[in-house]
Protein backbone atom coordinates (compact mmCIF):
# COMPACT_ATOMS: atom_id res chain seq x y z
CA UNK A 1 0.00 0.00 0.00
CA UNK A 2 1.39 3.37 -0.98
CA UNK A 3 -0.85 6.19 0.21
CA UNK A 4 -0.58 9.11 2.56
CA UNK A 5 -2.39 10.71 5.44
CA UNK A 6 -2.81 7.71 7.73
CA UNK A 7 -1.37 8.25 11.17
CA UNK A 8 -1.19 5.56 13.81
CA UNK A 9 -3.31 5.91 16.91
CA UNK A 10 -0.47 4.76 19.17
CA UNK A 11 2.04 7.43 20.13
CA UNK A 12 4.83 4.88 19.95
CA UNK A 13 4.01 3.86 16.38
CA UNK A 14 3.26 6.74 14.04
CA UNK A 15 2.59 5.88 10.43
CA UNK A 16 2.38 8.00 7.33
CA UNK A 17 2.21 5.37 4.62
CA UNK A 18 5.00 6.57 2.36
CA UNK A 19 8.44 5.36 1.18
CA UNK A 20 9.92 3.52 4.12
CA UNK A 21 12.39 5.45 6.25
CA UNK A 22 14.68 4.40 9.05
CA UNK A 23 13.89 7.07 11.63
CA UNK A 24 17.32 6.90 13.20
CA UNK A 25 19.51 7.00 10.11
CA UNK A 26 17.31 8.34 7.27
CA UNK A 27 18.07 5.23 5.23
CA UNK A 28 15.77 5.73 2.28
CA UNK A 29 13.72 3.25 0.34
CA UNK A 30 16.12 3.76 -2.57
CA UNK A 31 18.83 1.93 -0.65
CA UNK A 32 16.54 -1.00 0.10
CA UNK A 33 15.36 -1.26 -3.49
CA UNK A 34 18.88 -1.20 -4.90
CA UNK A 35 20.05 -3.58 -2.19
CA UNK A 36 17.39 -6.11 -3.20
CA UNK A 37 18.58 -5.96 -6.82
CA UNK A 38 22.18 -6.45 -5.71
CA UNK A 39 21.30 -9.52 -3.68
CA UNK A 40 19.74 -11.08 -6.79
CA UNK A 41 22.44 -9.96 -9.23
CA UNK A 42 25.52 -8.74 -7.31
CA UNK A 43 28.03 -6.46 -8.97
CA UNK A 44 31.80 -7.15 -8.96
CA UNK A 45 33.75 -6.29 -5.84
CA UNK A 46 35.86 -3.73 -7.71
CA UNK A 47 32.90 -1.31 -7.51
CA UNK A 48 33.54 -0.92 -3.76
CA UNK A 49 35.52 2.32 -4.18
CA UNK A 50 32.70 3.90 -6.16
CA UNK A 51 30.20 2.84 -3.55
CA UNK A 52 32.25 4.42 -0.77
CA UNK A 53 31.60 7.80 -2.38
CA UNK A 54 27.91 6.95 -2.59
CA UNK A 55 27.85 5.89 1.05
CA UNK A 56 29.54 9.12 2.08
CA UNK A 57 27.08 11.18 0.09
CA UNK A 58 23.87 9.46 1.19
CA UNK A 59 24.78 8.24 4.66
CA UNK A 60 23.41 4.82 3.69
CA UNK A 61 25.67 1.98 4.81
CA UNK A 62 25.04 -0.22 1.81
CA UNK A 63 27.46 -2.99 2.79
CA UNK A 64 25.18 -3.96 5.66
CA UNK A 65 22.09 -3.75 3.47
CA UNK A 66 23.54 -5.79 0.59
CA UNK A 67 25.32 -8.45 2.56
CA UNK A 68 28.77 -7.23 1.55
CA UNK A 69 28.20 -6.53 -2.13
CA UNK A 70 28.62 -3.08 -3.64
CA UNK A 71 25.86 -1.29 -5.55
CA UNK A 72 25.99 0.55 -8.83
CA UNK A 73 26.42 4.28 -8.46
CA UNK A 74 23.58 6.26 -10.11
CA UNK A 75 24.61 8.29 -13.16
CA UNK A 76 22.91 11.17 -15.00
CA UNK A 77 21.06 10.28 -18.18
CA UNK A 78 19.58 12.36 -20.99
CA UNK A 79 15.95 12.02 -22.06
CA UNK A 80 15.50 13.08 -25.68
CA UNK A 81 11.75 13.60 -25.42
CA UNK A 82 12.10 16.35 -22.81
CA UNK A 83 15.68 17.30 -23.73
CA UNK A 84 16.52 17.19 -20.04
CA UNK A 85 19.13 15.50 -17.85
CA UNK A 86 18.01 13.36 -14.89
CA UNK A 87 19.52 11.14 -12.23
CA UNK A 88 17.58 8.24 -10.73
CA UNK A 89 17.56 7.63 -6.96
CA UNK A 90 15.31 4.64 -6.46
CA UNK A 91 11.80 5.75 -7.43
CA UNK A 92 12.81 9.41 -7.51
CA UNK A 93 14.07 11.03 -10.73
CA UNK A 94 15.84 14.30 -10.01
CA UNK A 95 15.67 16.92 -12.77
CA UNK A 96 19.19 18.24 -13.38
CA UNK A 97 18.27 20.70 -16.13
CA UNK A 98 18.84 20.85 -19.88
CA UNK A 99 22.42 22.09 -19.93
CA UNK A 100 24.79 19.11 -19.78
CA UNK A 101 27.62 20.92 -18.01
CA UNK A 102 25.31 22.39 -15.35
CA UNK A 103 23.50 19.05 -14.99
CA UNK A 104 26.70 17.19 -14.18
CA UNK A 105 27.75 19.95 -11.80
CA UNK A 106 24.43 19.60 -9.94
CA UNK A 107 24.86 15.85 -9.91
CA UNK A 108 28.30 16.09 -8.28
CA UNK A 109 26.95 18.51 -5.68
CA UNK A 110 24.21 16.04 -4.81
CA UNK A 111 26.61 13.12 -4.55
CA UNK A 112 29.07 15.09 -2.43
CA UNK A 113 26.47 16.63 -0.14
CA UNK A 114 24.38 14.27 1.92
CA UNK A 115 21.91 16.96 2.95
CA UNK A 116 21.37 18.14 -0.62
CA UNK A 117 20.69 14.54 -1.64
CA UNK A 118 18.33 14.13 1.30
CA UNK A 119 16.33 17.15 0.16
CA UNK A 120 15.86 15.62 -3.32
CA UNK A 121 14.98 12.10 -2.18
CA UNK A 122 13.00 12.67 1.00
CA UNK A 123 9.24 13.15 0.91
CA UNK A 124 7.53 15.60 3.23
CA UNK A 125 5.47 12.70 4.59
CA UNK A 126 8.60 10.76 5.56
CA UNK A 127 10.11 13.80 7.24
CA UNK A 128 6.90 14.30 9.24
CA UNK A 129 7.00 10.65 10.22
CA UNK A 130 10.52 11.00 11.58
CA UNK A 131 9.74 14.24 13.39
CA UNK A 132 6.57 12.90 15.01
CA UNK A 133 8.44 9.84 16.21
CA UNK A 134 10.94 12.17 17.89
CA UNK A 135 8.15 14.32 19.38
CA UNK A 136 6.40 11.26 20.80
CA UNK A 137 9.56 10.35 22.70
CA UNK A 138 10.63 13.82 23.80
CA UNK A 139 7.53 15.97 24.26
CA UNK A 140 4.22 15.88 26.11
CA UNK A 141 1.28 13.92 24.74
CA UNK A 142 -0.67 17.13 24.08
CA UNK A 143 2.23 18.50 22.02
CA UNK A 144 2.36 15.30 20.00
CA UNK A 145 -1.38 15.31 19.30
CA UNK A 146 -1.30 18.92 18.14
CA UNK A 147 1.70 18.28 15.88
CA UNK A 148 0.12 15.14 14.46
CA UNK A 149 -3.13 16.91 13.63
CA UNK A 150 -1.55 19.73 11.64
CA UNK A 151 1.14 17.57 10.00
CA UNK A 152 -1.51 15.09 8.89
CA UNK A 153 -3.58 17.87 7.35
CA UNK A 154 -0.62 19.44 5.54
CA UNK A 155 0.70 16.10 4.27
CA UNK A 156 -2.72 15.20 2.89
CA UNK A 157 -2.86 18.59 1.15
CA UNK A 158 0.51 18.04 -0.55
CA UNK A 159 0.00 14.44 -1.61
CA UNK A 160 1.72 11.12 -1.04
CA UNK A 161 4.82 11.66 -3.22
CA UNK A 162 5.63 15.30 -2.52
CA UNK A 163 9.36 15.90 -2.06
CA UNK A 164 11.06 18.36 0.27
CA UNK A 165 13.05 19.81 -2.64
CA UNK A 166 9.86 21.06 -4.32
CA UNK A 167 8.26 22.58 -1.22
CA UNK A 168 7.85 26.38 -1.12
CA UNK A 169 6.02 28.80 1.19
CA UNK A 170 3.26 29.08 -1.44
CA UNK A 171 2.22 25.50 -0.61
CA UNK A 172 1.66 26.55 2.99
CA UNK A 173 -0.36 29.55 1.85
CA UNK A 174 -2.61 27.41 -0.35
CA UNK A 175 -3.13 25.02 2.57
CA UNK A 176 -4.23 27.89 4.83
CA UNK A 177 -6.57 29.19 2.13
CA UNK A 178 -8.45 25.88 2.19
CA UNK A 179 -9.27 26.34 5.89
CA UNK A 180 -11.29 29.53 5.88
CA UNK A 181 -12.97 28.55 9.12
CA UNK A 182 -9.67 28.84 11.02
CA UNK A 183 -9.06 32.01 13.00
CA UNK A 184 -5.81 33.97 12.61
CA UNK A 185 -4.51 32.46 15.84
CA UNK A 186 -5.27 28.93 14.63
CA UNK A 187 -3.55 29.62 11.31
CA UNK A 188 -0.54 31.05 13.13
CA UNK A 189 -0.33 27.87 15.23
CA UNK A 190 -0.74 25.67 12.15
CA UNK A 191 2.12 27.34 10.28
CA UNK A 192 4.38 27.20 13.33
CA UNK A 193 3.69 23.47 13.75
CA UNK A 194 4.47 22.50 10.14
CA UNK A 195 7.62 24.64 10.17
CA UNK A 196 9.05 22.77 13.15
CA UNK A 197 9.80 19.43 11.37
CA UNK A 198 12.02 21.25 8.88
CA UNK A 199 13.77 23.30 11.57
CA UNK A 200 14.30 20.05 13.46
CA UNK A 201 15.78 18.42 10.34
CA UNK A 202 18.21 21.33 9.97
CA UNK A 203 19.32 20.95 13.61
CA UNK A 204 19.76 17.22 13.03
CA UNK A 205 21.92 18.00 9.95
CA UNK A 206 19.51 16.25 7.59
CA UNK A 207 18.79 19.47 5.68
CA UNK A 208 20.84 22.59 5.01
CA UNK A 209 17.92 24.99 5.25
CA UNK A 210 14.20 24.88 5.85
CA UNK A 211 12.24 25.51 2.63
CA UNK A 212 9.43 27.17 4.62
CA UNK A 213 11.43 29.05 7.25
CA UNK A 214 9.60 32.21 6.21
CA UNK A 215 5.92 32.24 5.30
CA UNK A 216 4.73 35.69 4.28
CA UNK A 217 1.05 34.80 4.68
CA UNK A 218 1.45 33.68 8.28
CA UNK A 219 -1.12 35.78 10.13
CA UNK A 220 -0.30 37.31 13.52
CA UNK A 221 -1.89 35.83 16.60
CA UNK A 222 -4.88 37.73 17.88
CA UNK A 223 -4.00 38.74 21.42
CA UNK A 224 -6.35 38.45 24.37
CA UNK A 225 -6.72 42.06 25.47
CA UNK A 226 -9.31 41.31 28.16
CA UNK A 227 -8.48 42.03 31.81
CA UNK A 228 -10.88 42.20 34.72
CA UNK A 229 -10.87 45.04 37.19
CA UNK A 230 -11.57 44.18 40.86
CA UNK A 231 -15.07 45.61 40.42
CA UNK A 232 -15.72 43.48 37.34
CA UNK A 233 -14.39 40.44 39.17
CA UNK A 234 -16.88 40.94 41.99
CA UNK A 235 -19.67 41.09 39.43
CA UNK A 236 -18.43 37.89 37.77
CA UNK A 237 -18.36 35.99 41.06
CA UNK A 238 -21.84 37.23 41.95
CA UNK A 239 -23.18 35.13 39.07
CA UNK A 240 -21.37 31.97 40.19
CA UNK A 241 -23.75 30.12 42.51
CA UNK A 242 -21.99 26.77 42.96
CA UNK A 243 -19.09 26.51 45.40
CA UNK A 244 -17.09 24.20 43.11
CA UNK A 245 -16.66 26.67 40.25
CA UNK A 246 -16.28 29.59 42.65
CA UNK A 247 -13.36 27.78 44.35
CA UNK A 248 -11.65 27.25 41.00
CA UNK A 249 -12.04 30.87 39.90
CA UNK A 250 -11.01 32.28 43.26
CA UNK A 251 -7.87 30.13 43.30
CA UNK A 252 -6.91 31.34 39.81
CA UNK A 253 -7.57 34.99 40.70
CA UNK A 254 -5.57 34.73 43.92
CA UNK A 255 -2.51 32.89 42.54
CA UNK A 256 -2.38 34.01 38.89
CA UNK A 257 -1.84 30.40 37.84
CA UNK A 258 -2.58 29.02 34.41
CA UNK A 259 -5.99 27.36 33.99
CA UNK A 260 -4.20 24.09 33.24
CA UNK A 261 -2.29 24.31 36.52
CA UNK A 262 -5.48 24.92 38.49
CA UNK A 263 -7.43 22.04 37.01
CA UNK A 264 -4.55 19.56 37.34
CA UNK A 265 -3.49 20.54 40.89
CA UNK A 266 -3.38 17.50 43.18
CA UNK A 267 -2.95 16.99 46.90
CA UNK A 268 0.61 15.72 46.36
CA UNK A 269 1.54 19.13 44.92
CA UNK A 270 0.33 21.10 47.93
CA UNK A 271 2.43 21.89 51.02
CA UNK A 272 -0.11 23.34 53.43
CA UNK A 273 2.49 24.08 56.12
CA UNK A 274 4.59 26.22 53.75
CA UNK A 275 1.65 27.67 51.86
CA UNK A 276 3.00 26.41 48.55
CA UNK A 277 1.97 24.27 45.62
CA UNK A 278 4.87 22.81 43.64
CA UNK A 279 4.72 21.12 40.25
CA UNK A 280 7.88 19.09 39.47
CA UNK A 281 9.71 19.85 36.20
CA UNK A 282 8.08 16.88 34.46
CA UNK A 283 4.65 18.44 35.06
CA UNK A 284 5.49 22.12 34.61
CA UNK A 285 5.45 24.18 31.43
CA UNK A 286 8.77 23.90 29.63
CA UNK A 287 9.73 20.86 31.75
CA UNK A 288 12.94 22.54 32.94
CA UNK A 289 12.26 23.74 36.49
CA UNK A 290 9.84 23.46 39.38
CA UNK A 291 6.71 25.56 39.12
CA UNK A 292 5.92 27.11 42.50
CA UNK A 293 2.56 28.62 43.38
CA UNK A 294 2.54 30.83 46.45
CA UNK A 295 -0.84 30.52 48.15
CA UNK A 296 -2.37 33.69 49.62
CA UNK A 297 -4.85 33.31 52.49
CA UNK A 298 -7.95 32.68 50.37
CA UNK A 299 -6.19 30.16 48.11
CA UNK A 300 -4.67 28.40 51.13
CA UNK A 301 -8.10 28.15 52.80
CA UNK A 302 -9.50 26.50 49.66
CA UNK A 303 -6.63 23.99 49.58
CA UNK A 304 -7.04 23.15 53.27
CA UNK A 305 -10.66 22.29 52.57
CA UNK A 306 -10.23 20.36 49.31
CA UNK A 307 -6.99 18.44 49.88
CA UNK A 308 -8.51 16.13 52.56
CA UNK A 309 -11.59 15.61 50.36
CA UNK A 310 -9.55 14.54 47.32
CA UNK A 311 -6.28 12.91 48.42
CA UNK A 312 -5.91 11.35 44.94
CA UNK A 313 -6.33 13.12 41.63
CA UNK A 314 -7.19 16.77 40.96
CA UNK A 315 -8.61 18.63 43.95
CA UNK A 316 -10.82 20.96 41.90
CA UNK A 317 -13.94 19.12 40.75
CA UNK A 318 -17.39 20.01 39.51
CA UNK A 319 -20.71 19.27 41.24
CA UNK A 320 -20.63 15.71 39.90
CA UNK A 321 -17.23 15.07 41.46
CA UNK A 322 -15.50 15.01 38.08
CA UNK A 323 -12.23 16.94 37.53
CA UNK A 324 -12.64 20.12 35.52
CA UNK A 325 -11.71 19.91 31.86
CA UNK A 326 -10.67 22.64 29.46
CA UNK A 327 -13.97 22.43 27.60
CA UNK A 328 -16.04 22.46 30.79
CA UNK A 329 -14.34 25.65 32.00
CA UNK A 330 -14.77 27.26 28.58
CA UNK A 331 -18.47 26.39 28.62
CA UNK A 332 -18.99 27.95 32.05
CA UNK A 333 -17.10 31.11 31.08
CA UNK A 334 -19.23 31.42 27.94
CA UNK A 335 -22.40 31.33 30.02
CA UNK A 336 -20.93 33.91 32.40
CA UNK A 337 -20.08 36.18 29.47
CA UNK A 338 -23.76 36.26 28.53
CA UNK A 339 -24.58 37.58 32.01
CA UNK A 340 -21.82 40.15 32.59
CA UNK A 341 -21.42 41.23 28.94
CA UNK A 342 -17.62 41.43 28.85
CA UNK A 343 -16.45 40.86 25.23
CA UNK A 344 -13.75 38.22 24.82
CA UNK A 345 -14.18 36.95 28.35
CA UNK A 346 -12.19 33.78 29.04
CA UNK A 347 -10.46 31.93 31.88
CA UNK A 348 -6.94 32.93 30.81
CA UNK A 349 -7.84 36.61 31.20
CA UNK A 350 -7.80 35.97 34.97
CA UNK A 351 -4.05 35.41 34.70
CA UNK A 352 -3.60 38.60 32.67
CA UNK A 353 -5.61 40.46 35.30
CA UNK A 354 -3.28 39.12 38.00
CA UNK A 355 -0.27 40.50 36.13
CA UNK A 356 -1.92 43.84 35.48
CA UNK A 357 -3.01 44.33 39.09
CA UNK A 358 0.45 43.32 40.29
CA UNK A 359 2.12 45.94 38.12
CA UNK A 360 -0.36 48.61 39.18
CA UNK A 361 0.29 47.77 42.84
CA UNK A 362 4.03 48.28 42.45
CA UNK A 363 5.31 44.70 42.13
CA UNK A 364 8.48 44.75 40.01
CA UNK A 365 8.54 42.83 36.72
CA UNK A 366 11.18 40.31 37.79
CA UNK A 367 9.31 39.33 40.94
CA UNK A 368 6.02 39.14 39.09
CA UNK A 369 7.56 36.97 36.36
CA UNK A 370 8.80 34.56 39.05
CA UNK A 371 5.41 34.42 40.76
CA UNK A 372 3.73 33.68 37.43
CA UNK A 373 6.22 30.99 36.43
CA UNK A 374 7.92 32.81 33.53
CA UNK A 375 11.58 32.25 32.72
CA UNK A 376 12.12 35.97 31.98
CA UNK A 377 10.30 39.29 32.08
CA UNK A 378 9.50 39.53 28.36
CA UNK A 379 5.90 38.39 28.80
CA UNK A 380 5.41 40.76 31.71
CA UNK A 381 6.67 43.62 29.53
CA UNK A 382 4.01 42.76 26.95
CA UNK A 383 1.40 42.88 29.71
CA UNK A 384 1.95 46.62 30.11
CA UNK A 385 -0.23 47.21 27.07
CA UNK A 386 -3.24 46.28 29.21
CA UNK A 387 -2.46 49.27 31.40
CA UNK A 388 -2.96 51.57 28.42
CA UNK A 389 -6.68 51.03 28.90
CA UNK A 390 -6.61 52.25 32.50
CA UNK A 391 -6.76 56.05 32.06
CA UNK A 392 -6.87 56.82 35.78
CA UNK A 393 -3.75 54.74 36.41
CA UNK A 394 -1.85 56.37 33.54
CA UNK A 395 -2.83 59.84 34.74
CA UNK A 396 -1.53 59.00 38.21
CA UNK A 397 1.77 57.72 36.80
CA UNK A 398 2.12 60.78 34.56
CA UNK A 399 1.88 63.00 37.65
CA UNK A 400 4.44 60.86 39.47
CA UNK A 401 6.99 61.41 36.69
CA UNK A 402 7.26 65.09 37.71
CA UNK A 403 6.81 64.42 41.38
CA UNK A 404 3.27 65.78 41.36
CA UNK A 405 1.55 62.65 42.63
CA UNK A 406 1.83 60.30 45.57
Amino acid sequence: MNSIGVFGTQRSKVQILSPRLDLRRFEFSIAEEIAENVRKNPYPVQRVEAMRAFQSATGVFTTRLTGGFAMKQPKPFFRKFTKTWYVQFGQRQVNLGRDKKKAWATYHVLMANQRALTCHTLTVASLFEAYLDWVSNNRAASTYEKAKSYCQSFAAHLGKRFYVSTLTPSHVSSWLAKHKQWSDTTKNDAVAVVQRPFSWAVRQKFLDISPIATVEDKPPRSRREVVYSPKQWEEILSHVKDQEFRDLLTFMWSTGCRPLEARTLEARHVDLAQGLAIFPPSESKGKKRDRMLFLPADALEICKRLVPEHPMGPIFRNRRGTPWTKDAIKCRMTRLKEKVHIPGMCAYAIRHSYATEGLKNGVDSLTLATLMGHADVSMIARTYQHLAKDIDYLRQQANRVKGQGA
